[in-house]
């Protein structure tokens, strides 16, 4: 919770860490977008919300909604899959 609280202030009124471009502290920084969605949902957490960090969350949501990310992510629903049998283990 204190990453994501340090990543919160960091992103300040931006759309991206580097402003209104994806950079390489987003490509780094952004994997919670994609894979702590998949994780929370697992083990039933709540860490990434609206609610707790509307900028980081906001930021996580452009940036793998992005059509050259989006293009590059691998298949949610495998990865749910993955890491669901992967946890039962």
């Amino acid at each position: 919770m204190e990453a994501l609280k340090i990543l919160q202030e960091a992103l300040k009124d931006k759309k991206f860490f580097g402003g209104e471009s994806i950079g390489l502290v987003d490509i780094a920084a952004n994997f919670i977008g994609y894979w702590v969605a998949i994780l929370q949902e697992i083990a039933g957490l709540e860490l990434l919300t609206i609610e707790k960090f509307p900028k980081l969350y906001k930021s996580s949501q452009e940036f793998i909604n992005h059509h050259v990310i989006n293009e590059a992510l691998p298949p949610t629903n495998e990865l749910f899959a993955f890491f669901k049998a992967s946890a039962k283990n």
